[in-house]
């Protein structure tokens, strides 16, 4: 696939056949009104004649209210359920509640679980649509920029656990991905921002996957460009966004092509992650994840310096970039930091007495991707 180089994109939407190493096909559609799309794609993947559409409160609501009328006029019998807001509805208990629904209405393996909203829907519907009698049809229409450019896009599940985030989990890919930038148009300024977090990460390790995968870049680093058009008027219709996210789209498509089950290359999309995923758990999920994975790359950066792998002047960047986006870049006052370090220690990349992390090296775009961090140091590096 090749990239469309950060470039304005006015024209109609575009779809791409993804293909992994697993021989999996996902038809992923974006552009402005590509959620009009939704019944004839999922006849092109050759879905069955029921769809369940999980959806949260807010936007999402009225967004699943308007798939269900073509669907319906499509054939398709549809059943719409509201699950709880933000990351409560990744709990045992809703994921019950969606399997009880599906064998209420007796779903069968050729029909499909739709969702329909952020990151914390889609990773409940890819779960259960992953286990349900072994595998469901999933079709994800993302409604925030975050799950647009990331929780959407590569096949990650996750359901929560009392002692971490994301703990039980499967990799399970999309059929369809419908990515509409329209639908952004009532996203809060601060989930907005969040999102936007994700994106700076791309561009962090940019460099790194062009190198290792057929991702193209543009002309000029994401990381430029994003330093050239952000500022604090940036939204959802500046021109220059929806290939921006496009680009973001496809250099996840093509590393997880490559790597599914993040032996290697993949590894790059967890950087700030660490520290990000237990900063969510100690604030009780009242940070957002894009809040959290700026004050994690903001450390991974900080760790490199002090490891010699890059310079300050990296770091100044960085901040710049994630102050225009007005993201946070510290640990909140008054984090309880032994909590702060048991939450590090339930990650899943722990691997005895260490951690891998994911640091920026020689200059931003570079990742180094297996850095074993030992976790007794921790303590004195937060």
């Amino acid at each position: 696939m090749k990239c469309l180089c950060h470039a304005p994109h006015r024209g109609p939407v575009l779809t791409l056949a993804w293909h992994s190493q697993l021989d999996i096909q996902s038809r992923v559609v974006v552009g402005p009104g590509a959620h009009r799309r939704l019944p004839d794609v999922l006849r092109q993947v050759h879905c069955g004649n029921r769809a369940l559409i999980l959806f949260q409160p807010g936007s999402s609501e009225h967004i699943a209210a308007e798939l269900k009328a073509p669907l319906e006029r499509e054939n398709f019998e549809v059943v719409s359920h509201e699950v709880p807001d933000g990351e409560a509805c990744k709990d045992a208990e809703i994921l019950m509640e969606v399997w009880t629904l599906l064998q209420k209405h007796r779903f069968d393996r050729h029909d499909a679980v739709v969702a329909v909203g952020g990151g914390a829907v889609t990773d409940l519907a890819g779960f259960a649509a992953s286990t349900f009698k072994r595998g469901l049809n999933l079709a994800l229409v993302p409604t925030t920029l975050l799950a647009q450019v990331d929780a959407a896009i590569g096949g990650k599940n996750g359901i929560n656990l009392a002692s971490a985030k994301n703990l039980a989990g499967t990799f399970y890919f999309p059929h369809v991905v419908v990515v509409d930038p329209l639908m952004l148009a009532t996203l809060p300024q601060r989930q907005f921002s969040s999102g936007m977090a994700e994106i700076i990460k791309y561009a962090l390790i940019e460099e790194t996957v062009a190198g290792s995968s057929d991702y193209q870049p543009g002309p000029r680093p994401l990381f430029d460009v994003l330093e050239q058009v952000l500022d604090s008027a940036f939204t959802y219709d500046d021109p220059t966004l929806t290939g921006i996210v496009i680009s973001c789209i496809k250099m996840k498509l093509l590393v997880v092509g490559k790597d599914p089950f993040e032996s290697g290359l993949r590894r790059t999309l967890n950087l700030g992650h660490t520290l990000g995923h237990a900063l969510e758990k100690v604030s009780d999920y009242q940070m957002t994840h894009g809040e959290a994975i700026s004050i994690g790359m903001i450390y991974a950066l900080k760790l490199s310096v002090r490891k010699g792998l890059i310079d300050g002047a990296a770091l100044d960047r960085l901040r710049a970039l994630l102050s225009t986006a007005g993201l946070p870049q510290e640990i909140p006052a008054g984090t309880d930091s032994a909590k702060l370090i048991e939450a590090i220690g339930h990650d899943k990349k722990r691997q005895g007495d260490t951690i891998k992390f994911v640091l920026p090296k020689a200059r931003l775009g570079v990742v180094d991707f297996s850095v074993d961090q030992p976790v007794k140091e921790l303590p004195e590096f937060l």
